[in-house]
Protein backbone atom coordinates (compact mmCIF):
# COMPACT_ATOMS: atom_id res chain seq x y z
CA UNK A 1 0.00 0.00 0.00
CA UNK A 2 1.37 3.59 -0.76
CA UNK A 3 2.18 5.68 2.22
CA UNK A 4 0.51 8.76 0.10
CA UNK A 5 -1.57 9.07 -3.28
CA UNK A 6 -2.74 12.47 -4.52
CA UNK A 7 -5.44 12.91 -7.30
CA UNK A 8 -6.14 15.84 -9.37
CA UNK A 9 -5.49 18.21 -6.68
CA UNK A 10 -6.60 21.88 -7.13
CA UNK A 11 -5.78 25.53 -5.25
CA UNK A 12 -6.46 28.75 -5.48
CA UNK A 13 -4.86 31.36 -3.72
CA UNK A 14 -6.17 35.03 -3.17
CA UNK A 15 -9.57 36.59 -3.96
CA UNK A 16 -10.74 38.76 -6.64
CA UNK A 17 -7.88 40.46 -8.95
CA UNK A 18 -5.11 38.74 -7.61
CA UNK A 19 -6.75 35.35 -7.77
CA UNK A 20 -4.23 32.41 -8.36
CA UNK A 21 -4.55 29.04 -9.61
CA UNK A 22 -1.43 27.62 -8.00
CA UNK A 23 -2.18 24.27 -8.50
CA UNK A 24 -3.51 22.40 -11.65
CA UNK A 25 -4.76 19.17 -10.94
CA UNK A 26 -1.75 17.39 -9.15
CA UNK A 27 -1.45 13.67 -8.96
CA UNK A 28 1.11 11.29 -7.58
CA UNK A 29 2.29 8.33 -5.09
CA UNK A 30 4.76 8.11 -2.66
CA UNK A 31 5.95 4.61 -1.96
CA UNK A 32 7.66 3.22 1.42
CA UNK A 33 11.38 3.10 1.36
CA UNK A 34 11.74 5.97 -1.16
CA UNK A 35 13.34 9.38 -1.40
CA UNK A 36 11.25 12.40 -3.44
CA UNK A 37 12.42 15.75 -3.96
CA UNK A 38 9.91 18.95 -5.36
CA UNK A 39 12.03 20.60 -7.42
CA UNK A 40 11.09 24.13 -9.55
CA UNK A 41 11.74 27.58 -9.86
CA UNK A 42 9.70 29.91 -6.83
CA UNK A 43 6.04 30.51 -7.43
CA UNK A 44 6.06 26.93 -8.92
CA UNK A 45 3.80 25.92 -6.86
CA UNK A 46 6.13 23.50 -4.38
CA UNK A 47 5.49 24.65 -1.14
CA UNK A 48 1.63 25.17 -1.22
CA UNK A 49 1.43 21.84 -2.44
CA UNK A 50 3.54 20.18 0.69
CA UNK A 51 1.17 22.08 3.14
CA UNK A 52 -1.77 20.58 1.32
CA UNK A 53 0.31 17.03 1.57
CA UNK A 54 0.70 18.20 4.96
CA UNK A 55 -2.84 18.36 5.83
CA UNK A 56 -1.99 21.84 6.85
CA UNK A 57 -4.12 23.11 4.48
CA UNK A 58 -7.30 22.14 2.31
CA UNK A 59 -7.04 21.48 -1.54
CA UNK A 60 -10.12 23.35 -3.12
CA UNK A 61 -10.72 20.30 -5.22
CA UNK A 62 -8.92 16.25 -5.39
CA UNK A 63 -8.10 14.17 -3.26
CA UNK A 64 -4.91 13.47 -0.74
CA UNK A 65 -5.33 9.66 0.66
CA UNK A 66 -2.85 8.65 3.76
CA UNK A 67 -2.73 5.06 3.60
CA UNK A 68 -6.06 3.82 3.08
CA UNK A 69 -7.55 7.03 4.48
CA UNK A 70 -9.23 10.09 2.50
CA UNK A 71 -8.55 12.84 4.05
CA UNK A 72 -10.44 15.65 2.68
CA UNK A 73 -13.88 15.02 5.06
CA UNK A 74 -11.66 14.63 8.32
CA UNK A 75 -12.33 17.41 10.97
CA UNK A 76 -9.89 19.78 11.87
CA UNK A 77 -9.39 17.25 15.65
CA UNK A 78 -8.71 13.89 12.84
CA UNK A 79 -6.52 15.55 10.53
CA UNK A 80 -3.89 16.74 13.62
CA UNK A 81 -4.06 13.46 14.55
CA UNK A 82 -3.46 11.88 11.05
CA UNK A 83 -0.28 14.22 11.24
CA UNK A 84 0.90 13.59 14.48
CA UNK A 85 0.62 9.42 14.01
CA UNK A 86 1.92 9.82 10.47
CA UNK A 87 4.03 12.81 9.56
CA UNK A 88 7.35 14.39 10.62
CA UNK A 89 7.97 17.95 9.14
CA UNK A 90 10.88 19.78 8.44
CA UNK A 91 9.91 23.45 7.68
CA UNK A 92 12.49 26.20 6.31
CA UNK A 93 12.33 27.41 10.32
CA UNK A 94 12.69 25.29 12.96
CA UNK A 95 9.56 26.97 14.94
CA UNK A 96 11.53 25.68 18.32
CA UNK A 97 9.86 26.57 21.59
CA UNK A 98 13.36 28.68 22.77
CA UNK A 99 12.74 28.05 26.56
CA UNK A 100 12.52 24.24 25.98
CA UNK A 101 16.18 22.36 25.65
CA UNK A 102 17.17 20.57 22.48
CA UNK A 103 16.30 17.37 24.50
CA UNK A 104 13.05 18.76 25.61
CA UNK A 105 11.91 19.77 21.86
CA UNK A 106 12.79 16.22 20.26
CA UNK A 107 10.28 14.72 22.86
CA UNK A 108 7.19 17.34 22.23
CA UNK A 109 5.82 14.84 19.10
CA UNK A 110 6.11 11.79 22.16
CA UNK A 111 4.26 13.56 24.71
CA UNK A 112 1.35 14.38 22.21
CA UNK A 113 1.29 10.67 20.33
CA UNK A 114 1.30 9.19 24.41
CA UNK A 115 2.78 6.08 23.93
CA UNK A 116 6.32 5.90 25.72
CA UNK A 117 7.14 6.52 29.37
CA UNK A 118 9.40 9.38 30.47
CA UNK A 119 12.22 7.46 30.06
CA UNK A 120 11.46 5.82 26.70
CA UNK A 121 11.12 9.64 25.59
CA UNK A 122 14.57 10.79 27.00
CA UNK A 123 16.09 7.91 25.71
CA UNK A 124 15.05 8.42 22.40
CA UNK A 125 15.01 11.77 21.92
CA UNK A 126 18.98 11.67 23.37
CA UNK A 127 19.71 9.23 20.30
CA UNK A 128 18.09 11.08 17.64
CA UNK A 129 20.17 14.17 19.19
CA UNK A 130 23.58 12.18 18.39
CA UNK A 131 22.11 10.92 14.70
CA UNK A 132 22.05 14.97 13.87
CA UNK A 133 25.31 15.39 15.61
CA UNK A 134 24.13 17.06 18.57
CA UNK A 135 24.65 14.45 21.58
CA UNK A 136 26.76 17.28 23.74
CA UNK A 137 24.04 19.80 23.11
CA UNK A 138 20.60 17.86 25.04
CA UNK A 139 20.29 20.55 27.78
CA UNK A 140 20.97 23.48 25.86
CA UNK A 141 17.87 25.91 25.56
CA UNK A 142 16.93 26.71 22.12
CA UNK A 143 18.59 30.25 22.92
CA UNK A 144 21.68 29.01 23.30
CA UNK A 145 22.11 27.07 19.79
CA UNK A 146 23.15 28.44 16.32
CA UNK A 147 20.68 28.31 13.77
CA UNK A 148 22.27 25.43 12.14
CA UNK A 149 22.02 23.59 15.53
CA UNK A 150 18.37 24.57 15.61
CA UNK A 151 17.55 23.06 12.59
CA UNK A 152 19.13 19.54 13.42
CA UNK A 153 17.26 19.83 16.46
CA UNK A 154 14.04 20.24 14.50
CA UNK A 155 15.18 17.45 12.43
CA UNK A 156 15.48 15.23 15.14
CA UNK A 157 11.95 16.14 16.01
CA UNK A 158 10.47 15.26 12.97
CA UNK A 159 11.76 11.47 13.36
CA UNK A 160 10.21 11.45 17.00
CA UNK A 161 6.99 9.08 16.24
CA UNK A 162 9.14 7.14 13.34
CA UNK A 163 6.40 8.72 10.77
CA UNK A 164 5.58 6.81 7.83
CA UNK A 165 6.31 10.20 5.87
CA UNK A 166 8.58 12.79 6.24
CA UNK A 167 7.97 16.25 4.51
CA UNK A 168 10.89 18.88 4.71
CA UNK A 169 10.90 22.50 3.13
CA UNK A 170 14.60 22.90 2.08
CA UNK A 171 15.59 20.93 5.29
CA UNK A 172 19.25 21.64 4.98
CA UNK A 173 18.83 25.17 3.75
CA UNK A 174 20.08 26.85 6.83
CA UNK A 175 23.24 23.92 7.21
CA UNK A 176 26.40 24.52 5.91
CA UNK A 177 27.58 21.64 3.06
CA UNK A 178 29.05 19.33 5.37
CA UNK A 179 25.97 19.19 8.11
CA UNK A 180 23.68 19.41 5.01
CA UNK A 181 25.65 16.38 3.90
CA UNK A 182 24.65 14.39 6.83
CA UNK A 183 22.07 15.32 7.35
CA UNK A 184 20.55 14.40 3.76
CA UNK A 185 22.23 10.92 4.56
CA UNK A 186 20.52 10.45 7.67
CA UNK A 187 17.22 11.09 6.49
CA UNK A 188 17.89 9.22 3.04
CA UNK A 189 19.06 6.17 5.12
CA UNK A 190 15.99 6.03 7.51
CA UNK A 191 13.41 6.19 4.54
CA UNK A 192 15.38 3.09 2.75
CA UNK A 193 16.54 0.86 6.08
CA UNK A 194 12.93 1.46 7.84
CA UNK A 195 10.45 1.66 5.02
CA UNK A 196 9.52 4.83 5.58
CA UNK A 197 9.62 8.28 3.11
CA UNK A 198 10.71 11.24 2.51
CA UNK A 199 9.58 13.93 0.00
CA UNK A 200 11.47 17.20 0.02
CA UNK A 201 11.39 20.91 -1.35
CA UNK A 202 14.52 22.08 -2.48
CA UNK A 203 15.92 24.42 -4.83
CA UNK A 204 19.37 22.60 -4.15
CA UNK A 205 19.27 20.76 -7.71
CA UNK A 206 22.45 18.80 -6.46
CA UNK A 207 20.78 17.59 -3.32
CA UNK A 208 17.59 16.68 -5.38
CA UNK A 209 19.64 14.12 -7.55
CA UNK A 210 20.05 12.00 -5.34
CA UNK A 211 16.53 11.30 -4.45
CA UNK A 212 14.77 8.30 -6.12
CA UNK A 213 12.75 10.10 -7.67
CA UNK A 214 12.40 14.10 -8.77
CA UNK A 215 9.04 15.73 -9.61
CA UNK A 216 9.22 19.17 -11.16
CA UNK A 217 7.09 21.83 -11.07
CA UNK A 218 6.24 24.63 -13.01
CA UNK A 219 3.09 26.63 -12.85
CA UNK A 220 1.17 24.25 -10.64
CA UNK A 221 1.16 21.11 -12.43
CA UNK A 222 4.18 18.63 -12.36
CA UNK A 223 6.27 18.30 -15.26
CA UNK A 224 6.19 14.31 -17.26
Amino acid sequence: MSLLRVENLHRYLGEGDTRCHALRGVGFTIEPGRTYAIAGHSGSGKSTLLYLLGLLDIPDQGQIWVGDRETSRLTDDERTAVRNEHMGFVFQFHFLLKEFTALENVMLPMRKLGRLSEEAMRAKASDLLVAVGLGDKTRRLGTQLSGGEQQRVAIARALANDPGLILADEPTGNLDHTNADRVFALLSDIAHQRGQALLMVSHNPELASRCDQVFRMQDGVILP
